[in-house]
C-alpha cells in the first residue's frame, strides 16, 4: 500500500489562557487521543501527498463528539458523526474520498459532552466518481454524459455540503436527468437541491427536494455546465445520492433555444415557422412556467397563432413591446390541445407567452405557429398557406399589385419562369442561343428569364412561338422540374392509371413520384390539365425541400 505523510498539529485554545502544541507527524495507524472541554477545541493538519480513500474512525464511548473535515481555506468538506442510538454507541468509522492537499480536521462536540476521544485513519484506493473537494467550479469532477454517478454528501442536521460535477454539452439538444437518494439513506421532506449553471453563473435549473426519486428535462445550448447537488437537512451523519443523464440532440432551428423563460432572453418567432418546445414541472420541485417569444410587423397586419400540445394547453398571452398584456385580444385560452388566435395587429413589436395548463405536471412539450397575411385571397387558414407563404418569403413568388395572389387561377408560362429565375443560387449552363419567337419579343417582361431557360435547353417553344401566355400543364411542369433541378429516379416511382409508358411526360412524372414531389389524385396524374397557381407552389416548394 502506498505510504500517506499526514502532519497533524495540535491546537488548544482556552478561554482565559491559550498555548501551542509542536507538529507531531501522524503516521498512518497512530492514534490521537484527547479529552473534550467546553473551553477547548482540537484541531488536526492532514497532508495528503496522492489522491486517496481515508477511513477515519472515531472511538469515543457514548460521548457523541463529532469530527469536521475542511480543506485550507476552512471551507467545510466532511463530517463523521452518528447519532446515540447508532448501532455502535462507541465507535464511528466512516470513508471519504480525497484529492492530494492539504485538511483541517477538527474534532467538536456539545457543550453536554465530556469523555475521552481517539482518531485513527487508514488509507485505500479510490473508489467511486465523488472525490472531495468539489464545492468549488474550480474543483468540480469530470461528468459524461449519458453516465451514473454515486455521491456521498456530509453532514447531520442542517449541512453546508455539496458536489459539483462538470458536463460538457457537445451540441443543441435535451438533457433528461433522474436523481434520488440511494436506499438506506434518510433524509427529510427538504432532501437534496440539484441545480445547474453555466460558465457565466446564469442559473439553467432547479430540481429541489429531491428523496425517492425526481427527475426533469431541460433543453441546453451547447457549451460548458455545472452540476450542483446540495444537501439541505439530513438525520444521517452521510447521505448517499446517485444521478445520471440521458442526451438528444435536437435541430435548434425548430426548437426553441431554451433561454426563452423571461422576456428579455425571448426566442425570435419567424413568420411561417414551426417552433416546438417544452415545460417541465414537478410541482414546487421544479417548474419551467413559461416560454416568451418575440416578434416585429413592419405595417399592420392581420396574424394567426395556431398553437398545440400533446396533453392540454393553457393560453396564450400577447404583451406590447413594453411586456404588458394587450388591452384587447391580449389572452387567448382552449378547453382542447389547439388554440387557434387571430389578431389584427399594428405595425410594432410584441411578444407571446406560453403558458401551460394548471396542474399538468411533468413533461409538457408543445408546438406554436405564427402566420401572417400577406395576399388577401390566402388567410392564414388556406390549405397551401404554407407553401405559398415560403416561396413569397424567398422573393419567388410576388402576387400582383392588388395584393392577392390568385391561388386557384391556372399560371402562365411567363410565370412559371419568373418564378424559377428567382431561386437563389440557380444556375443554368446555356448549351445553346436564343432564336427569335414571335410572340416574346425584347420588350416582353418575361423575355430575359424564358431566353435563360430556353439557352439551357429546358424548353424548346412550340415552332416559332413560345406561348408565354398559355396556361402550363401538369405533364409540362413535371418536365421543367426535373430539367431545371438534375433531379434523377430515387427508388420507385408510381403507376398513375392516366400516364401510361408511351406518355411524352411519362419518365418526368416517375422522378417526380420517386422524390415525393407529386402523389397524384385518386390514382391520377392528369398530365394534360392546367396546374394552378397554388398547386405549382405546392410542387415547387416540394422540389426546393428535396434538393437542400
Amino acid at each position: 500500500m502506498r505510504r500517506w505523510v499526514i502532519m497533524a498539529f495540535g491546537f488548544f485554545a482556552f478561554a482565559m489562557y491559550g498555548q501551542n502544541v509542536q507538529a507531531a507527524e501522524w503516521q498512518q495507524g497512530e492514534v490521537f487521543t484527547g479529552l473534550f472541554d467546553e473551553k477547548v477545541k482540537s484541531t488536526h493538519v492532514l497532508t495528503l501527498e496522492e489522491d486517496a480513500r481515508v477511513t477515519f474512525t472515531l472511538r469515543d464511548g457514548k460521548s457523541g463528539y463529532t469530527v469536521i473535515l475542511s480543506n485550507s481555506t476552512k471551507q467545510r468538506i466532511a463530517s463523521i458523526a452518528r447519532k446515540p442510538e447508532a448501532g455502535n454507541k462507541e465507535s464511528t468509522v466512516q470513508s471519504v474520498n480525497l484529492k492530494a492537499g492539504t485538511y483541517n480536521v477538527l474534532v467538536s462536540a456539545y457543550f453536554y459532552n465530556r469523555g475521552d476521544y481517539t482518531l485513527t485513519y487508514e488509507t485505500s484506493q479510490i473508489e467511486g466518481t465523488d472525490v472531495e473537494p468539489n464545492n468549488e467550479k474550480s474543483e468540480a469532477n469530470p461528468y459524461k454524459l449519458g453516465d451514473t454517478y454515486e455521491g456521498a454528501l456530509y453532514g447531520m442536521g442542517i449541512s453546508s455540503d455539496y458536489d459539483i460535477y462538470k458536463v460538457e454539452i457537445p451540441r443543441f439538444g435535451k438533457v433528461k436527468l433522474h436523481a434520488q437518494a440511494t436506499e438506506g439513506t434518510t433524509v427529510n421532506s427538504f432532501g437534496f437541491d440539484m441545480e445547474a449553471v453555466n460558465e457565466e453563473n446564469a442559473n439553467m435549473f432547479k430540481l429541489k427536494n429531491i428523496r425517492d426519486s425526481n427527475e426533469l428535462e431541460v433543453l441546453l445550448q451547447p457549451g460548458t455546465y455545472y452540476f450542483k447537488i446540495k444537501l439541505n437537512v439530513s438525520d444521517q451523519a452521510i447521505a448517499h445520492y446517485t444521478f445520471s443523464t440521458s442526451f438528444e440532440p435536437l435541430d435548434e432551428h425548430v426548437w426553441e433555444s431554451g433561454r426563452n423563460l423571461q422576456i428579455a432572453s425571448a426566442d425570435v418567432l419567424a413568420n411561417n415557422i414551426t417552433y416546438r418546445g417544452f415545460l417541465y414541472s414537478r410541482g414546487v420541485n421544479y417548474s419551467q412556467s413559461n416560454d416568451y417569444y418575440k416578434f416585429t410587423l413592419v405595417k399592420d397586419a392581420k396574424v394567426m397563432f395556431i398553437a398545440n400540445a400533446q396533453k392540454s394547453l393553457g393560453a396564450l398571452i400577447f404583451l406590447d413591446e413594453k411586456g404588458s398584456q394587450l388591452s384587447t385580444g391580449g389572452y387567448a385560452t382552449s378547453d382542447t390541445r389547439n388554440i387557434v388566435a387571430t389578431r389584427v395587429l399594428e405595425a410594432g413589436t410584441y411578444y407571446v407567452e406560453y403558458l401551460p395548463a394548471f396542474g399538468v405536471e411533468g413533461y409538457e412539450e408543445y408546438d406554436l405557429t405564427m402566420r401572417i397575411e400577406r395576399f388577401s385571397d390566402v388567410p392564414a387558414t388556406h390549405m397551401y398557406y404554407k407553401q405559398i407563404e415560403a416561396l413569397a418569403q424567398q422573393g419567388i413568388n410576388k402576387g400582383y399589385p392588388d395584393g392577392k395572389f390568385l391561388p386557384n387561377e391556372a399560371i402562365k408560362r411567363k410565370h412559371v419562369f419568373v418564378f424559377l429565375s428567382r431561386i437563389e443560387g440557380l444556375e443554368l449552363t446555356k448549351i445553346r442561343t436564343m432564336k427569335t419567337f414571335k410572340d416574346l419579343k425584347l420588350s416582353h417582361p418575361a423575355y430575359a428569364p424564358m431566353k435563360a431557360f430556353y439557352e439551357a435547353g429546358i424548353i424548346d417553344g412550340s415552332g416559332s412561338n413560345m406561348n408565354p401566355e398559355s396556361n402550363l400543364t401538369r405533364g409540362q411542369m413535371a418536365k421543367i422540374l426535373v430539367n431545371t433541378f438534375d433531379l434523377k429516379m430515387k427508388g420507385e416511382g408510381f403507376a398513375f392509371r392516366d400516364v401510361n409508358s408511351s406518355n411524352g411526360f411519362h419518365n418526368y412524372i416517375q422522378i417526380l413520384a420517386s422524390n415525393g414531389i407529386t402523389i397524384g389524385s385518386n390514382g391520377k396524374f392528369m398530365p394534360n390539365e392546367p396546374i394552378t397557381r397554388q398547386h405549382f407552389s405546392v410542387f415547387l416548394h416540394r422540389t426546393l425541400e428535396v434538393i437542400k
